[in-house]
């Protein structure tokens, strides 16, 4: 199965719905770029019909440099710094909403 395939059969339809699992698909293999896909991969994506307008705009902003789309999901794929989530969580703990 080629990764066009795997987008369009299994990427697309369990991730309709929900831009953070669609994120998710897209991520594993965003920096592999170079080595996975090819412009016509791109093209032949966003003029697919199975993927919604959603995941074609998303598809096609993935893939172009230093775009917000792309820098969101190369954010994706870093590690979270847990002590910073924890200080965060103890600063806002007391506070009533």
């Amino acid at each position: 199965m080629t990764w066009v395939e795997y987008i369009i059969r299994i990427a697309s339809p369990h991730s309709k719905g929900s831009a953070k699992h669609w994120f998710r698909y897209l991520r594993k293999d965003i920096d592999k770029l170079d080595i996975l896909f090819t412009k016509q991969d791109i093209e032949s994506l966003y003029k697919n019909e199975a993927l919604t307008p959603f995941q074609r705009v998303s598809i096609k902003q993935a893939f172009e440099t230093d775009s917000p789309t792309r820098r969101h999901i190369i954010n994706l794929n870093k590690k979270v710094n847990h002590n910073k989530i924890s200080s965060i969580m103890e600063k806002y703990e007391n506070d009533t909403y």
